[in-house]
This record gives C-alpha cells, sequence and structure tokens, in this order.
C-alpha cells in the first residue's frame, strides 16, 4: 500500500523537540507511524505517515515534525555506565555556572585565573582516577601481594584465578609484577581515551553553520563559538592522556630506583648498567613530560568562530596529536625496561609487601593538597572579583524584580567544583578500600592486623571515607528538613486550589480531593528551592568536614587506624563501598531495564548539554549534534540556507524577497526548551523572523538562570523575546519598555503541578476556559476539572511535566502563533481521529495495527 508523508516547507511547519528521557517521535507526533525525513537514527527529524495525501492533516499550509534526539543520552545501554564519569561531568558544568562570562567585541570572554584553575582542576581529576587504578592493581595486587613473606604470615585472600599469576615462575620479579598491573591503568586510559574520541566523532562532530562575518552577538549563548569546540577538545584531551599515562609510568619506574650502589634492586636483583641508564633517563623524561602536561593545560587556545575559511576537518598532524603516542612509546619502554632490566631478580624481597608502592601515598596526598589549593583559588576569585553578574538593573529589564537571583550568593561554580572533587576522592578511597579488604586488613604501616593480611594504603583515603561518613549523616538530616519544608506549603497551595477552580466544583469536590491536588501543587513548587537549599547547605557542611579532616589529620595522622574506634573506619568504610556499588548497581539496571535507563537519561540530559569545556573526558555534549542539526533544519524549512543577518544601525531599504521557504513554529517540551533558546539565540541568519516558539515544562528560568546566569539571566530572556519580536530586514535594538513586547512570537505554558517546568518572565494566574490567549506566560490548570466527570468513576490525575498536548490550550497557542502575526492564517488544529495503518516503529520493531480512534 502506498503512504503519504508531506515533503512540504511551504506555509508552517510545527517542529516539535521532546525534553528529558527520550520521548519516541511516535508519541512526540502523537501519531502511530512516521518517517524519517532527515537525520539519522541517533538524532533525527520524522513526519507522520498517512494512508494518502487527500485529508491528510499534514498539508500544503500546515504540517508537523518532530526532531527525537533522546537516543544520544538514554539510547545506548553501555551509557549508564558513564555515571563513573559525574565528577567529569559536574566540573564541566562549573566552567558555565562562572557568572564572569560576557561578551567583549562580539567574542565571549572568560575570567583568565578562573579558567586557569578549572583546567588544573580537571587534569587533577583525570590524576586521581589514575591514581586509584594504581593503588589497587600496583601497589595492593603487585607489590603488597605479590611480594614474598615468610611462612608464618599471612597472605592476600579472595585473590583467586585472577591473583595465580603473581606466583608464575618466569613473572616471579617485582619489575614484572608491576609491569603486568599497570596494564590496569594503562587500559582505564585507553579506555577514556577511546571513548572521548568515539562519542565526538558519533555525537559532537557536526558541523557548526558558519558565518562569513562576526554577528551581533551580544550575549554568550549567541556566539557560536560556543559549539566549536573541537580544537581546544582535542588538544586538552590529548593533553590529558599524555599526563595520565606519563604518571603510570613514573609509579612503574619509581619502586625499581637503586640503591646505595646505584645498581641494586629493592629485592636484590642487579641491574644491567646499561639498563639502569636508561631506566633513570626514562623516569627523568615521563617526570618532564608530567610538569609540562601541568604547564601546558591553562594555555591551551579557546574555541574559534566558526567560519567559511575555518571549517571542521580531521585532527591536524601536529603535536597535540602525536604527543599522546610518543609518551606512549616512553612507557612501553619502561615496561621493558621493568621486565627486563634487572639481570638476577629473584624472589628475596625484602620492602615490597611491608610498605606502600614508593611514590603512590606521595602522589595520592600532594595531589589532594594540590587540589584543595586550587579549590580555595576558585572561592577566593569570586570573593576577588564578584560572584553575581545578575544585578538589580538586569533583573528590571523584564519588569520582574522576582526574577531569580544566581544561586548561592553567585557560588555555585566553586561549589560544584568542590562536589566533583569530593566525589572523584570518594570513587578512588571506596574501590582502594574495597579491594583492600577483599584481599586482607587496609591498615597504616607498623599496625599489626592479627591473622589477615596487611595491605598498607594511604591514611588520606581513611580520612575521606571519615569525611564521606559525616557527609551521609548530614545528607540525611537535610533531605529530611527539605522533605518537610514542601509538605509546609500545601496550605498555602489549597487556598489557590481553592481560588483557581470555580467556585461551584471547589463545593462539590470532597476536601480531600482539595487537599491531594495541593500536596502535589506544593511538592512541586518546593521541590526546585528545597533541593537548591539542601544541596547548598550540603556542600557549606561538606567544606567544614573536609576542613575539619584535615586538621584532624594533621593532629592525628595515622592513630585513626591504630588508636581509633574499629567500627567507625568500617562503618566509613562500607559507606564509601556503597557509593561505588550504587553507581555500578544502577548501571546494571540501565542496562536490564529500559524505564530505568531512561531515567538514568534523564540527569544527562541535564549535565550534558554543555559542550565540553574543562574534561575533555566528560560524558559527550549532545547539544553540539542537536544545536547544528536545528539551525540547519531551521535554515531549511524557512528558505533562508546562507542568508546570515547583520546588524546595521541604518539599514538599507531593499527590494521585498519572495521567501523560498515557509514558517517554523518551534514547539519544545522541558530540556527542549533549553536547546530551541538556544538555537534561536544562534540563528543569526533570516531564519530567526520566520519563527515563532512555544515552550511548555520549561526550566529556563526556575534552574538555568540560577545556576547559569552569565547564558540565562534575566537579559537573555530579554533578548530571546527581542529575537522573537523584530520584523524580517534588520535587528531589534535593547528595549527600553521592560518586559517581553506584545507582539513576541512566544507562549511559555507552565502548569503548578511540573517540579521542573514554570514560568519564564513572571508567574501569572491558571487560565480558565474563554479567558483571552496573552503572549508570555500562561499557567494551566492541572488537573484541568476538578470533580469527577459524566460517566467517569474516576478524578483527572495531575499530569505533571507531560502531556501539555491533552490541554485545549496548546492548540489555542498553536492557532494564534500559527494564524496571526505576520503568519497565515492557519487551518484547524489538527483532528483526532488518524486512519488505520501498519507501521514499522523506530526501532525496528514488527509492525503494529493501529485502530482508528
Amino acid at each position: 500500500m502506498d503512504r503519504y508523508v508531506s515533503q512540504d516547507i511551504s506555509g508552517w511547519t510545527e517542529l516539535r523537540v521532546h525534553g528529558v528521557s527520550g520521548t519516541p517521535p511516535e508519541t512526540e507526533l502523537c501519531h502511530p507511524a512516521v518517517a524519517l525525513v532527515a537525520g539519522d537514527r541517533l538524532a533525527g527529524f520524522y513526519r507522520r505517515i498517512w494512508e494518502c495525501a487527500r485529508g491528510a492533516p499534514d498539508r500544503p499550509d500546515f504540517r508537523r515534525e518532530g526532531y527525537a534526539w533522546g537516543k544520544l543520552t538514554s539510547g545506548d545501554n553501555s551509557r549508564a555506565l558513564w555515571l563513573l564519569l559525574l565528577p567529569f561531568m559536574f566540573l564541566n558544568l562549573a566552567y558555565y555556572m562562572d557568572p564572569g562570562h560576557r561578551v567583549v567585541g562580539g567574542h565571549t570572554r572568560v575570567v583568565p585565573e578562573r579558567n586557569a584553575v578549572q583546567r588544573l582542576l580537571a587534569l587533577s581529576l583525570t590524576g586521581t582516577y589514575v591514581l586509584a587504578a594504581t593503588s589497587v592493581s600496583m601497589d595492593l595486587v603487585a607489590w603488597q601481594c605479590g611480594a614474598h613473606t615468610g611462612p608464618s604470615q599471612p597472605t592476600c585472600s579472595s585473590g583467586g584465578f585472577w591473583l595465580n599469576w603473581l606466583h608464575y615462575g618466569w613473572l616471579d620479579s617485582t619489575g614484572r609484577h608491576l609491569a603486568v598491573a599497570s596494564i590496569v591503568p594503562l587500559a582505564l586510559v585507553g579506555l577514556l581515551w577511546w571513548t572521548a574520541r568515539r562519542t565526538w566523532a558519533t555525537m559532537e562532530a557536526q558541523q557548526v553553520p558558519q558565518v562569513d562575518r562576526v554577528a551581533d552577538v551580544r550575549l554568550p549563548l549567541e556566539d557560536r563559538r560556543l559549539w566549536n569546540g573541537r580544537g581546544p577538545v582535542r588538544k586538552l584531551r590529548a593533553l590529558h592522556v599524555a599526563g595520565a599515562l606519563a604518571l603510570v609510568g613514573v609509579l612503574l619506574l619509581a619502586p625499581l630506583l637503586p640503591g646505595a650502589d646505584l645498581t641494586t634492586l629493592s629485592h636484590g636483583g642487579t641491574w644491567h648498567p646499561a639498563a639502569a641508564v636508561v631506566r633513570n633517563l626514562l623516569l627523568l623524561a615521563l617526570l618532564l613530560v608530567v610538569a609540562l602536561v601541568v604547564a601546558w593545560v591553562p594555555l591551551v587556545k579557546d574555541r574559534d568562530r566558526p567560519g567559511q575559511d575555518a571549517p571542521r576537518t580531521d585532527d591536524d598532524g601536529d603535536l597535540y596529536r602525536i604527543l599522546p603516542w610518543l609518551v606512549a612509546a616512553l612507557v612501553a619502554c619502561a615496561l621493558a625496561v621493568a621486565c627486563w632490566g634487572a639481570a638476577n631478580a629473584g624472589p628475596t624481597d625484602t620492602t615490597a609487601g611491608t610498605t606502600a608502592l614508593p611514590w603512590q601515598t606521595g602522589a595520592v596526598r600532594w595531589l589532594l593538597i594540590a587540589q584543595g589549593a586550587l579549590l580555595v583559588l576558585l572561592a577566593a576569585s569570586h570573593v576577588v572579583r564578584g560572584t553575581a553578574r545578575t544585578t538589580p538593573a538586569d533583573r528590571d529589564v523584564l519588569g520582574n524584580p522576582g526574577f531569580p537571583r544566581p544561586a548561592w550568593g553567585g557560588m555555585s561554580m566553586a561549589g560544584v567544583a568542590l562536589l566533583a572533587t569530593l566525589l572523584a576522592t570518594a570513587l578512588a578511597a571506596g574501590v582502594t578500600l574495597r579491594v583492600a579488604e577483599m584481599l586482607g586488613a587496609p591498615t597504616v604501616p607498623g599496625h599489626s592486623t592479627g591473622d589477615q593480611r596487611p595491605l598498607v594504603v594511604s591514611i588520606v583515603y581513611f580520612w575521606a571515607a571519615v569525611c564521606a561518613l559525616a557527609l551521609v549523616v548530614v545528607a540525611l538530616l537535610l533531605a529530611a528538613r527539605a522533605w518537610a519544608g514542601m509538605r509546609r506549603g500545601r496550605a498555602e497551595q489549597l487556598h489557590h486550589v481553592e481560588a483557581f477552580y470555580p467556585p461551584g466544583d471547589v463545593r462539590t469536590a470532597p476536601r480531600g480531593r482539595r487537599r491531594h491536588i495541593a500536596g502535589v501543587w506544593a511538592r512541586a513548587r518546593g521541590l526546585g528551592p528545597a533541593a537548591e537549599s539542601a544541596l547548598g547547605l550540603l556542600l557549606l557542611a561538606a567544606a567544614v568536614i573536609v576542613a575539619a579532616g584535615v586538621a584532624l589529620d594533621l593532629a592525628l595522622g595515622t592513630r585513626l587506624v591504630t588508636d581509633g574506634s574499629r567500627w567507625l573506619t568500617t562503618a566509613a568504610n562500607l559507606v564509601l563501598t556503597g557509593l561505588v556499588a550504587g553507581l555500578l548497581w544502577a548501571g546494571r539496571q540501565a542496562y536490564r531495564n529500559e524505564s530505568f535507563r531512561r531515567t538514568v537519561g534523564i540527569l544527562w540530559d541535564v549535565g550534558t548539554f554543555w559542550p565540553r569545556a574543562t574534561h575533555p573526558f566528560a560524558p559527550p555534549c549532545y547539544a553540539e549534534r542537536t544545536v547544528p542539526d536545528l539551525l540547519t533544519r531551521l535554515e531549511h524549512l524557512t528558505g533562508t540556507t546562507g542568508e546570515h543577518r547583520e546588524h546595521r544601525e541604518h539599514p538599507e531599504p531593499q527590494e521585498p524577497q519572495i521567501p523560498r521557504g515557509g514558517r517554523v513554529l518551534l514547539s519544545c517540551h522541558s530540556q527542549g526548551s533549553v536547546i530551541g533558546a538556544a538555537v534561536l539565540m544562534q540563528a543569526n541568519t533570516a531564519a530567526g523572523v520566520r519563527t515563532a516558539l512555544l515552550t511548555y515544562g520549561c526550566p529556563l528560568t526556575g534552574l538555568y538562570a540560577r545556576f547559569f546566569p552569565a547564558y540565562f539571566d534575566a537579559g537573555a530572556v530579554h533578548r530571546l523575546g527581542q529575537l522573537l519580536a523584530h520584523e524580517e530586514g534588520e535587528l531589534p535594538a535593547p528595549g527600553e519598555d521592560p518586559g517581553l513586547a506584545k507582539d513576541t512570537r512566544w507562549y511559555n505554558l507552565y502548569r503548578a503541578s511540573d517540579p521542573i517546568g514554570g514560568w519564564v518572565v513572571r508567574d501569572t494566574a491558571p487560565l480558565r476556559p474563554g479567558d483571552p490567549l496573552r503572549r508570555g506566560d500562561r499557567q494551566l490548570l492541572d488537573p484541568m476539572k476538578l470533580c469527577k466527570q459524566p460517566g467517569d468513576t474516576c478524578y483527572q490525575p495531575p499530569k505533571g511535566h507531560s502531556d501539555y498536548f491533552s490541554d485545549p490550550a496548546f492548540d489555542a497557542c498553536v492557532r494564534d502563533l500559527v494564524g496571526g502575526g505576520t503568519g497565515p492564517r492557519l487551518i484547524a488544529p489538527p483532528p483526532t481521529a488518524v486512519p488505520v495503518v501498519l507501521s514499522e516503529s523506530v526501532d525496528g520493531a514488527a509492525p503494529v495495527t493501529q485502530a482508528r480512534l
């Protein structure tokens, strides 16, 4: 049977962009049969399939199209394991929370010292992961469990087959033990390297539409350099890989340093003279690489503006491309020296097994000291350079003095950077202590562990575990406080319920029904402020607890283990073990449970919107694919490809041009609203003046304006309103009147029951049947009916963040935007009846028969 899929671009196209959780295109388009018309299965544009063209709602003057991008964040089972990269993601988020980002001369400028500190902190987090891997494999397994002890001394337990190799005759030497064990941290670095390159090629290498002149950029979100991060990300990736590989090489050679006679191994073997020279030169070279990487990372050039003279191409053959391979060659030489450098490295170990791996404990301690110093510098920069970028004058541009201020007094960047560092340290300490518990008993030098094999672990990890235990207690108290606070708002919301619904329904509905709705509204309205307050207090408590931990470490040192209560360290170890196990469990559930995988994807939808800026191993940014996709599609649907706008004080009169394309209603839900706002701010072509915007469940003000004030403050909202109000041929000038213009082509729908979405400019009373539509924010009653409807034994449930399409106000806003203003009058709303069709789902499942509704 022939099928009909509209290919028109004239008239109006309602282009829907879904939000969190990866909505399928069939659900997005409210139609059981869809066809891919552009893009691919990872992120593509879909239109509805009809039996024939005659009578189909998709007509030359109006059609519906959906952009499905959910598989960029939750489509692959293995992506749930990116939970282990949470510290990298949080640190990347912290970069965009900096209120100091601003546009100067058409280019986004950052605070230089903050940028340098954040890049060094990102490099230190990579070091934390590498040191965790070397601590487990090279220190605990190869150096300590692989040591030859006396017959009366206990051996490592619970190792099983994966420790048998330590007793193979041809591997029975310290150097070869370390060489084999170094495969684990080297594999970790290789996996991070490969994943970063692969995700860039598949998700972030989409070419940004190029500009041949500097556009009228006033805000950071308008700068197309934001989505053109190939150059700096590639360079940072090369430096991180080189530094991580060099660190492994250093810890491989450090235990094999000579004794007093410069030729004796710690376990009694004798070096060949030539091998000893090579060993020393390799160690110096690897140390030099580490130092150069630390000095080089802050100097990497920032992003370039995409232009006709600088398109995205494959990696250039420069030093950044070959640097990791050069360091890998040095590490390969170090492996060879460790395996074959000693002439008679025998099993007469006298040092290994009684202490930690040389330089391992020192590296962990100095890395944490450096991270603490960097965090202090970051916080001090806020105090010296100022915190909140948004001023009262900025908020007055919308005529709403109550517009949200930056969260935590503008200190969110430092707070989230602290969170990233704490989480990375907790993961490293948790893995190390858990493995030590499996193989023996974690302890400090000189402390007896009875009949269990003593395994020396850095005292820093013990203190980290104790701090984590204290933080868990504080977190539970703050969670209880936040939950109680949300419940206290039910009385106020009950008053709103009784005021907003018709008086007759309020008198008829049972009080339990009204209290239930009030409770839903109270939890939704209170969730954001409660979570923000609780997280802020938790980070403040974390800073105090960490400072106290440092002071106690200096005062008590190893007495925490030797003289402290055994239950304290055991409970602390269990907390860290639970953290690691919880992340692994979440990854496993995401692999086995599709709904859970979609839930995990919500976290990435929010956290990976921003491009990788400071940490190249952070989870990939889906916006570097979605924004170029939508920009290109917007230009195609409006017939404005290549027509770049240029700001002129006195535009020259031009002959009217016959448009080659149509107009677009960008219909965005939830996180899709953020993507849509970014697209329209980036659309420096004639496409912007041929586009209207409808947002629903929008988190711009409630979340992004508070935590990313440099990108989504009141000025950005006002600027977006200007771009949606100006006419073809000229750019809007800064408005003198506060608020959005009456002719702004923008509706924002929200509900009191929606915990994610909310108003953008100001809160409004809910729309009632018969109320006239006005552009801007419009609150919808949810549920729409307070009482049971005739023929129905159940009450309408609150819909919260989903199913905005079912509200009659949605179609009314579509008709107004498409039928009013500069666009043609719209036909009636699309009918609800759909013909019987046989379709193949997007995922290639078997055809499904859909009945006529």
